[in-house]
């Protein structure tokens, strides 16, 4: 015995708008002119205009001051292309954040008749993702803090004995007093060093500027010193020419000082970190820009623990870590259209002696885009 299959009506134009209408999402459908077509319930709420003063109005007289930004992504929509925006929007609750998707609509010919505009709020989330950042600034702040402690300290310690010596020793042999005077004071230039590298750290300008990256490379290696040869750590650095970069001095600055406290950190017993900085070119765009990387010989991660390097909190320093430095890292690099990239294998006691292991960062950045 044959039985038919069950028959089911089309879902009415009704239907499908309240479908749209109970959905938390910003949804609307703009035509070829840049005109909406329709928009759903949370669209005109939240946006709060009846909804005749957004059907059929164009985009520009209901998105404001974000057209500009709004139209180029739904006019390259119209080519075909889906595209990924997050606009700030003004609404009924002052300005949002919104992650919106815009969705090339085609008839059977596959010829694109209009735009589905698709957005969600993300305000809380990049609010949450701002606190975020600044906590692990202020945690940065400890540990280098610390860090510079330990730094001054060495040759404040040293400025003491030899002042000591020196008022031991100026009556009896002069020119013995003079090598412990200038002993002296090459340790006071390395206090007033590490100060100056502590306060360009702090300093971060709020423009973009021309900055000698070798230079701010070294400039963080400065920092951790002390730290280097405590940790019998060879420095490595492979510059090829002066290169430099417009870009955020403080930012880049930070990204480096986490990839290079990272390295330092996973090398336990010793080992040697390669720093690289080179011009480049990134053949995916065609823009040119500086590639830095920071290799390390330490103990190296697993697959399963690169895949999750990048997410925050995630770490494998116990108490000791936020879990919060290279997430913020990538944050940073994603934010100015750059790309941050990590190889790395661990070390294994069954692998054949002299197998290398460790990891390596590699960073680039586009000129004028920090």
């Amino acid at each position: 015995m044959n039985v038919p299959p069950p028959t089911f009506a089309a879902p009415s134009p009704e239907l499908i708008r309240a479908i749209n209408d109970l959905l938390p999402a910003y949804v609307a459908y703009v035509d070829a002119d840049l005109r909406y077509l329709a928009a759903n319930q949370m669209y005109v709420e939240r946006f709060g205009r009846p909804e005749q003063q957004i059907v059929g109005q164009l985009v520009s007289d209901v998105t404001g001051p974000a057209f500009e930004n709004v139209a180029r992504h739904l006019r390259a929509a119209l080519t075909g292309e889906i595209q990924y925006l997050e606009p700030r929007m003004i609404s009924v609750d002052g300005y949002r954040t919104l992650s919106v998707t815009h969705l090339p609509h085609r008839d059977a010919d596959g010829t694109v008749l209009g735009v589905i505009v698709y957005g969600c709020d993300i305000t809380e989330q990049r609010r949450a993702e701002a606190a975020l950042l600044q906590s692990e600034k202020l945690a940065a702040v400890g540990r280098l803090a610390s860090s510079i402690a330990h730094e001054i300290n060495n040759p404040l310690e040293s400025v003491v004995n030899l002042l000591y010596l020196i008022e031991q020793t100026v009556h009896q042999d002069a020119e013995q007093a003079r090598q412990f005077a200038l002993l002296a004071q090459q340790e006071l230039a390395r206090v007033s060093q590490i100060a100056t590298q502590t306060l360009r750290f702090f300093k971060q300008s709020t423009s973009r500027q021309r900055v000698d990256i070798p230079g701010l490379m070294d400039s963080v290696l400065a920092l951790y010193a002390g730290k280097l040869v405590n940790s019998n750590v060879e420095v490595v650095r492979e510059y090829r020419d002066r290169v430099e970069l417009v870009c955020l001095e403080g930012e880049l600055r930070q990204a480096l000082n986490n990839l290079v406290g990272n390295a330092i950190d996973v090398m336990r017993v010793g080992g040697r970190l390669r720093v690289r900085v080179r011009g480049a070119t990134d053949f995916a765009t065609g823009r040119t820009g500086v590639r830095l990387t920071v290799a390390d010989t330490g103990v190296g991660m697993s697959s399963a623990t690169q895949s999750r390097i990048f997410e925050p909190f995630f770490t494998t320093k116990g108490i000791m870590g936020t879990g919060l430095g290279l997430w913020i890292t990538q944050e940073l690099v994603v934010k100015e259209n750059g790309r941050l990239g990590v190889r790395s294998r661990e070390d294994q006691p069954e692998k054949p002696a002299g197998t290398t292991h460790g990891t390596v960062f590699a960073l680039f950045l586009p000129d004028g885009a920090v």
